[in-house]
Parts: structure tokens; sequence; C-alpha cells
């Protein structure tokens, strides 16, 4: 199952969500292929280096102005790309699952843009927000209000899942594997 990762790739994310990603990358990595932004820093290099070690087949989209970043990546397949639009398409399309971790614009834009594609049926992918140490717990909490008080048309929790430890993320993909 190919399964794309939107995190931070900022070196600068705190410890406490390196350490909980690098488990759980440990347990997914082992029967799964990675989908991800090309990036060797932060919990997107802590991805890539675990898919990496367990020899898993590695597809990465990269911006043309970011090809640098493609120096010393090991990739099995690379997609250069132009706009947000077409890498969030590339990697939508090429993704059984989508995991959410902890990150900053970039993982919001990406998670956004695919969820309202989700809600508008352009696909049916399981997409899950990892919901380490409550970090999304205000977005979540927005998407509810939003739900309540300006369009009761979808619920958020029918379109995405929350988990808030790594086995029941481990578990959820393993069961729909």
């Amino acid at each position: 199952m190919n399964i794309f990762v939107s995190c931070s790739s900022s070196d600068k994310i705190s410890d406490e969500y390196k350490v909980v990603t690098r488990f759980l990358m440990e347990n997914i990595s082992k029967d799964n292929d990675l989908v991800f932004g090309c990036a060797n820093r932060g919990l997107m290099g802590i991805c890539y280096n675990e898919f990496l070690k367990n020899n898993r087949k590695i597809t990465g989209v990269c911006y043309e102005m970011y090809k640098s970043d493609l120096e010393g990546l090991k990739l099995d397949e690379v997609h250069m790309v132009k706009t947000l639009e077409e890498s969030n398409r590339f990697l939508e399309e090429n993704a059984d699952i989508i995991l959410i971790l902890p990150g900053a614009f970039g993982t919001l834009s990406e998670f956004i843009d695919i969820l309202e594609h989700k809600r508008t049926k352009l696909h049916n992918k399981e997409m899950i927000i990892f919901n380490i140490n409550g970090f999304y717990d205000d977005l979540i909490n927005m998407f509810n209000k939003i739900y309540k008080k300006v369009s009761n048309d979808y619920d958020f929790n029918s379109l995405c899942k929350v988990f808030n430890t790594a086995l029941d993320v481990t578990n959820y993909i393993e069961e729909n594997n």
C-alpha cells in the first residue's frame, strides 16, 4: 500500500514529535511504500529514512525550485512539479492512504486541499490525522465548529480518522491494508 505522509520538513520541530514519528514509521514502513515531499529533514526525513531502512519503494514529488533537496536521496521515482496543485494531485492520486503528521503551512495546505477533494467525492481514500500530543486539537475543534455552525452537509469525522497514538494508527493501517 502507498502511504502519503504529509508532515514537517523542518529540523526545528520539537523532539516530542520526532520520537513518536520514528516509532510509527518503524512499524508502518515494514509492509507499505512511501509517497512524500522529498525532504530529508524534520519529520519528513524520519519517514524517508525508516522506509529506506526497510527497502521499501519511495516515491517523491518535488517542486522545481527545491530540486536541491533531491541531493543524496535514494528515490525509486521522483515527479517534478511547478505548482501546489500539481503536487497535491500527484500525492493524492499516488497514495492509498493519506497520513497527516504535525507540520506547518505546507502540511495544512496539502491536508485541506485533499480533504476538500474527499468531501466533494473526487476521491475516497482513507485520511488519517495522527494527533501527536494534541497537536491538531484546535484544528479539529474548528472543523467541528464549522460543521455545527456553518455547513452541516458533511461531518469532519466521516471524512478523516483522528488517532492519538502510534499504535492506533498502525493498527488502522494494518486493518486497511
